[in-house]
């Protein structure tokens, strides 16, 4: 009896789960052509009933799934929605290809949700300026100008512990495109943007992200630089609440292979040579020239005996004769 009861137990929860999964749809969410910038970022997606529904099926794509992931959902009109994290001002608008707001899902049914950047961010669409900088005027280039493939980069001074993320905005004035570098605790608060064009580049500006008291001002030592000479853009944070904290550059200051090319360049080549070895090429002459004296001294010394033998053997001689 026990046994048939088991099986009995097992058959119905198969023909249930077999049920289930006849009544429920597959929805299959992915992010297509993400800039490279926003490869770091997460997203976020949701399924719901409608915008105000507090119990909607939320999808988080990121690195780890590749942008990627596939959720069972039970039967129902569902309102989609995608957005980047932290992107409240919606800077990174993104919609899905399809135009698919709201979703229709049958069950036993798979379904594809693919998103991507819709354009314009929402102030730029509405005000048709960019919220954080102002573009400058375009230059003539050099009669044999070619853009080529070129790097442009920023690194920041900033006060000791200075934990934010910074974005900064760079333009090339002669193709008039525009590279945002994001500078992190993690990265030194340097970054460079390595498919950049080559050409002149003017600073933009630099905030930190979620700054909205406007509590850090920036300041660049270069107003535009050239990739001929390197664009390599050195800016300076201040914390107007604390404007005496200590100010170091981690990209510089705290990295040990710049420290080791520092070291080596600033080396001091023209450095005196050592007493010991001035005094061994000094003692060499004034050795030999007290053997010279000593010599002579001694010759010196000999000389009254020598000229008495030399008289006593003439008168000797003499004598004999």
């Amino acid at each position: 009896m026990r046994k048939f009861l088991a099986l009995l137990f097992a058959l119905l929860l198969c023909t249930a789960t077999k049920v289930y999964a006849e009544d429920a749809a597959t929805v299959t969410v992915a992010v297509k052509d993400l800039p490279q910038k926003l490869q770091s970022r997460t997203v976020i997606v949701t399924l719901g009933n409608g915008p105000s529904d507090t119990e909607s099926t939320v999808i988080v794509l990121d690195g780890l799934n590749n942008y990627t992931a596939t959720v069972t959902v039970a039967p129902s009109e569902y309102y989609c929605a995608a957005a980047v994290q932290y992107d409240a001002l919606g800077d990174y608008p993104l919609q899905e290809i399809n135009q698919t707001t709201f979703l229709p899902a049958e069950g036993g049914n798979h379904y594809d949700l693919i998103y991507t950047l819709a354009g314009s961010s929402w102030y730029e669409s509405v005000t048709g300026q960019q919220r954080h900088y102002t573009l400058q005027p375009l230059e003539t280039p050099p009669e044999n100008y070619e853009p080529k493939p070129a790097q442009v980069g920023a690194y920041l001074t900033a006060p000791v512990g200075f934990s934010q993320h910074v974005i900064v905005y760079l333009q090339n004035l002669y193709t008039d495109d525009v590279y945002d570098l994001e500078l992190y605790e993690s990265n030194g608060l340097a970054a460079v943007e390595p498919n950049a064009l080559s050409g002149k580049y003017a600073f933009l500006s630099a905030y930190v992200v979620g700054d909205a008291e406007n509590r850090y001002q920036f300041n660049c030592e270069q107003n535009e630089l050239s990739t001929e000479n390197g664009v390599d853009f050195h800016l300076t944070v201040t914390d107007t609440a604390n404007p005496d904290r200590e100010m170091n550059t981690p990209s510089r200051d705290q990295n040990s292979t710049v420290q080791a090319a520092n070291s080596f360049n600033n080396r001091n080549t023209d450095a005196p040579q050592q007493p010991t070895a001035e005094l061994e090429i000094a003692s060499q002459p004034v050795k030999q020239q007290e053997k010279q004296l000593d010599l002579l001294s001694l010759l010196l010394d000999f000389m009254p005996v020598v000229l008495v033998g030399a008289v006593l053997f003439a008168v000797c001689r003499k004598h004999r004769r």
